[in-house]
């Protein structure tokens, strides 16, 4: 099922998204069992149109996140980096280390208090960027297009909240009733692209799912938390590494900056079992250019950068290496020619937050 999403997206988007950011958050989307909100062009496939493809990234991009948000401050709320205060003492770890020490505090993050009756609270606030280029028949700005050659831009966000309970075979609850926003505009035609936006983007999507089993609302048989696949998931990094390998369908020189997307993608909603997350953070050690950052006390973000084809990709995942929480991730691609768009403002955002509570909507 997961390749055929792949094999739909890649054919639909391929003209719209230079990355392979949108196709790995595709690869976990319920897309082929789960009715979402129709896509309203390539880009919006290529991205975040369809409440199920959020899921899908909280699903094989799994995971549930910090009690700590990832926060900037407001006038640079889409730039890339945390804005932490750079630390680097005498002797301090490697990336590799850091991700090492993190594994083995997964034992005990946030989810192992959880009692029964209760449920895990994974808020989500997703930013995304949105581009438009006119449409030749029309003459108006239409939702596609790409970082290269957008004639307007404009940066969404919303916040999400995911009750998961204890027995993740009870109902979880998925409220979206927080509204889209939009944060920031680019290029002297970007209100018209909002506008054009505003008007295609509405739909039919329930603003509260009730989702016995974490399963698609029309008997489909995935689960939100990507259980299944998870199960037969590798526990040895070296084997986890190859099994993401091998189902990489990137060119080999860009495979390991789509696991490195996957992989903290999957950390920063903290569903999966806690032997799979150590293992994946210890994957993303032993995968050479994974960098840090920026360092201060428990909170650190790594990053990782590729050039390809005249474009250069930069992932960054912050972790509380303290509670093994990824606190955020960006995802950006950037056209060595220029954009409208400035470099310091990633593709996409997320930062997540995690808490326990004893009911849900």
């Amino acid at each position: 099922m997961t390749m055929d999403v792949l094999d739909r997206v890649r054919e639909i988007a391929h003209d719209a998204a230079p990355t392979e950011a949108q196709v790995a958050g595709a690869r976990h989307a319920l897309m082929s069992e789960i009715a979402g909100r129709p896509a309203t062009g390539r880009a919006a496939v290529s991205r975040r149109r369809g409440p199920w493809f959020r899921v899908g990234v909280i699903s094989a991009s799994a995971a549930a996140v910090a009690a700590a948000v990832f926060v900037v401050g407001a006038s640079s709320r889409w730039a890339v980096g945390s804005g932490l205060a750079p630390h680097f003492g005498p002797g301090a770890a490697s990336a590799a280390e850091l991700l090492e020490q993190t594994a083995e505090q997964s034992e005990g993050s946030v989810d192992a208090g959880i009692r029964a009756g209760q449920f895990l609270l994974i808020e989500e606030t997703q930013g995304f960027l949105e581009f438009a280029i006119e449409d030749a028949a029309t003459g108006e700005l239409a939702p596609m297009g790409n970082r290269g050659n957008a004639e307007a831009a404009f940066a969404i966000e919303r916040t999400t909240k995911l009750y998961v309970p204890a027995d993740r075979e009870d109902e979880w609850v998925w409220d979206l009733r927080g509204p889209w926003s939009v944060t920031d505009t680019f290029g002297d035609r970007a209100d018209e692209a909002v506008e054009v936006w505003e008007r295609m983007s509405g739909g039919d999507t329930p603003e509260l799912w009730r989702l016995p089993g974490g399963r698609a609302p029309e008997g489909g048989s995935a689960t939100l938390d990507n259980r299944e696949e998870f199960a037969q998931m590798p526990r040895d990094p070296q084997e986890l590494l190859q099994w993401y390998r091998d189902r990489s369908e990137t060119a080999e020189d860009l495979t390991d900056g789509w696991i490195v997307w996957t992989l903290s993608s999957t950390l920063s909603m903290n569903l999966a079992p806690a032997d799979l997350r150590a293992a994946m953070f210890r994957t993303l050690a032993l995968i050479d250019g994974v960098e840090i950052a920026e360092r201060a006390g428990d909170v650190t973000e790594f990053s990782y950068e590729a050039a390809f084809d005249g474009w250069t990709r930069t992932t960054t995942f912050t972790v509380d290496t303290a509670n093994a929480l990824v606190t955020a991730v960006t995802d950006a691609s950037i056209p060595a020619d220029g954009s409208l768009v400035p470099d310091d403002v990633p593709d996409e955002r997320r930062g997540v937050t995690v808490s326990i509570v004893d009911e849900a909507p």
